[in-house]
């Protein structure tokens, strides 16, 4: 019997982590721009070792390199996109 409940337990831990969405940590004061490239300028910026809800990312091709771009909410309810140069998130890649 106790078995059944440690294992019921897990599986219930297990499915909340899983199901639980991403966040997207800022080492320091970065740009939010409003599309998944350099060409979008920033129109806000997020704070410093803050999280930030985070669902997905996308990847900028540029000639020498590429760029990963993640999909946040900030604070104030608005969505946009922050590079990995000062931010880091366990997402995965966006569907569109």
């Amino acid at each position: 019997m106790d078995r059944f409940i440690i294992v019921s337990l897990m599986l219930l831990i297990l499915g909340a982590v899983l199901c639980e969405g991403g966040e997207a940590m800022c080492r320091q004061m970065t740009g939010v721009h409003t599309c998944a490239s350099r060409d979008c300028p920033p129109y806000m910026y997020v704070e410093a070792y803050q999280n930030y809800p985070c669902d997905c990312f996308k990847i900028e091709k540029l000639p020498n390199k590429t760029k990963k771009w993640y999909h946040i909410e900030t604070s104030e309810g608005e969505y946009g996109y922050v590079l990995d140069d000062h931010c880091w998130a366990e997402v995965p890649k966006c569907k569109k």
